[in-house]
């Protein structure tokens, strides 16, 4: 009987210690399941803050013409964007009520780097008045912008017109200002105007572009955009301008004013009314401008191949005469005597490249700082809204000490039917030693110094044309031993409006030169010289890209920027300048 017992004890014990046993694994399990459901819910809470902190979008508000509410969603981050929901609160009644609407799931999705309207699969016809619309993504993140309906711009752009004098003298000018302001809170792009055509009985005869060409506006930054009309017709007419500005904030043009309009009446001299507009700032707003091409360096050289100019543009609608104009360039530093221009013999060597190929009597050295090319009898004339290029090679002078000269002011001044005008702020440099005359410019042909082939225009270019160009540096000086280092960087700084901008070729360049676009939709192309340049061998490397012109609907004129830098073979700097001016004929 004991012994049965002690057999009973022990089955007891095992069931008790099985029991606690499975107790413990239960407790541990339960912990266990308990740990990954905080790990997990901490790495989704972990996930969603990292995607929200990623999320990047802008938010950009619009109407129709029907007043139906567009919001458009621009995905600037790197995943997906949903929107669940936006919040219209109508900021002009005094409770500024605020309404819910839940975005549709076939609209609600934005992929990474793209633009799309949440509201495409809704209707939303809002009154005009002033909103704060309040865009909510799934994760949370908030963007607010104001939106005004029939208040003002509802892009975010403001415009207000005058026209000065409003009672213009028959057969003078009139001049249009239009003040533009950015009323949004964000930074919008390439601002400029739009000028529909005058109306009234008056009509215009001559008119000028408008000045700035565009610009960049931050939240509340203003600009005054203006043109210059010369107006005809009988006493009593009227006419009247009307313009907007348009700009970008996430597509080309996608924002735009109001129209703006103001209105002027003729009179005769001596009728009264206003003052007569001052001739000196209508002829100021109307000037020619002035674009130039320099070599940097120069240095001790007896050959005529120092190419320097000017391309005049004409930004009136009316032909400009051209009857002198002077390059003139002179080193700081008092009684220095530096020769910039060699005048050996009292007289300049020449080599003309415009308006005149070869030898031409109009150009000549009236001391030994200045350039000048004179035709009082024949002068160039330049077509309404057209450039012309005045180009010359000649032969560089010497510093009068043995130190050689890292800055030349350089200036220009041009003698015209509108008047005589003038440009500062360039410089160039020379060597007090023989060095290489180095130039940058556009060619017809590849790595040619031929003066036939030289340009510093285009014209003739037809809208969303696609032009090539041959961009060149050279060596112009006729000699082996003096060279530029391996390494100087050839820079094309192609203008905004111009696309699909691409390297064709390149002569003597380290691999395929890069291009770069910019913020501004300008491109940029670099290009780095592989070897010496200038010893009789290999004496210019020329950058060959086509590029598409604007695609506009008025003649406009673009200045594309090419420069050099790098050291020659004795140690001197270069730095040449061309301002290649090309128009583009609508």
């Amino acid at each position: 009987m004991p012994k049965n017992r002690r057999g009973l004890s022990s089955v007891v014990g095992a069931l008790f210690f099985t029991v606690l046993m499975i107790a413990g694994f239960s407790v541990l399990s339960l912990a266990l399941d308990a740990q990954t459901d905080i790990v997990t819910t901490q790495r989704m809470v972990s996930d969603v803050e990292i995607k929200k902190q990623q999320e990047q979008f802008g938010v950009l508000v619009s109407a129709d013409g029907n007043d139906i509410l567009n919001v458009s969603i621009d995905n600037q981050g790197q995943n997906p964007v949903e929107i669940s929901s936006i919040w219209i609160t109508n900021k002009t009644l005094s409770d500024q009520p605020a309404t819910r609407y839940d975005i549709d799931y076939d609209a609600a999705f934005v992929p990474s780097g793209f633009t799309s309207n949440v509201l495409s699969t809704q209707t939303l016809q809002m009154v005009p008045d002033v909103y704060d619309i309040k865009v909510v993504s799934s994760y949370g993140v908030i963007k607010t912008t104001e939106f005004a309906l029939g208040v003002v711009g509802s892009s975010g752009l403001r415009a207000e017109l005058i026209t000065d004098p409003p009672d213009v003298v028959i057969g003078k000018n009139v001049t249009v200002a239009m003040l533009v302001t950015n009323t949004g809170d964000e930074l919008i792009q390439n601002v400029e105007p739009e000028m529909q055509s005058p109306g009234g009985s008056a009509y215009v005869i001559a008119s000028s572009s408008h000045t700035p060409n565009s610009v960049n506006l931050n939240p509340g930054e203003s600009v005054m955009f203006s043109w210059d009309y010369q107006v005809n017709g009988v006493s009593g007419n009227d006419i009247s301008f009307s313009a907007m500005a348009r700009g970008d904030l996430v597509g080309i043009d996608d924002v735009s004013s109001n129209v703006a309009s103001d209105t002027s009446v003729l009179r005769k001299a001596g009728e009264g009314g206003g003052v007569d507009p001052d001739i000196i700032n209508d002829d100021l707003l109307a000037r020619p401008q002035l674009f130039f091409v320099i070599p940097s360096s120069q240095g001790e050289s007896g050959n005529a191949e120092a190419l320097w100019g000017i391309n005049i543009i004409n930004p009136i609608n009316a032909p400009m005469e051209v009857s002198k104009l002077i390059i003139t360039a002179f080193a700081p530093g008092a009684n220095s005597n530096n020769v910039i221009f060699d005048r050996g013999g009292n007289s300049c060597t020449f080599n003309p490249v415009s308006p005149v190929i070869g030898p031409d009597p109009d150009w000549s050295c009236p001391s030994e700082n200045a350039l000048m090319w004179q035709d009082n009898q024949n002068p160039v004339i330049i077509p309404a809204n057209s450039t012309r290029a005045f180009l010359t090679k000649v032969e560089p002078g010497k510093p009068s000490g043995n130190i050689g000269l890292e800055s030349i002011l350089v200036q220009g001044s041009v003698f015209t039917t509108l008047g005589s005008f003038g440009k500062s702020g360039y410089q160039s440099t020379m060597s007090s030693d023989p060095t290489s005359i180095v130039n940058v410019y556009l060619s017809d042909m590849i790595d040619s110094r031929s003066s036939t082939q030289i340009q510093s225009v285009r014209t003739g270019i037809i809208p969303n044309s696609v032009q090539t160009f041959n961009i060149v540096l050279s060596d112009m000086d006729l000699s082996g031993t003096t060279t530029i280092n391996s390494g100087a960087k050839l820079i094309i700084n192609v203008p905004k409006g111009w696309t699909e901008v691409s390297v064709i070729s390149d002569t003597g360049f380290v691999g395929t030169p890069s291009v770069t676009q910019f913020g501004d939709n300008s491109n940029q192309i670099v290009g780095i010289t592989s070897g010496m340049l200038g010893d009789g061998t290999t004496d210019s490397n020329t950058i060959t890209f086509s590029a598409r012109a604007p695609n506009i609907v008025s003649d406009r004129l673009y200045v594309m920027y090419v420069l050099a830098q790098g050291i020659t073979s004795n140690g001197f700097s270069i730095g040449p300048l061309a301002e290649i001016v090309l128009e583009v004929d609508a």
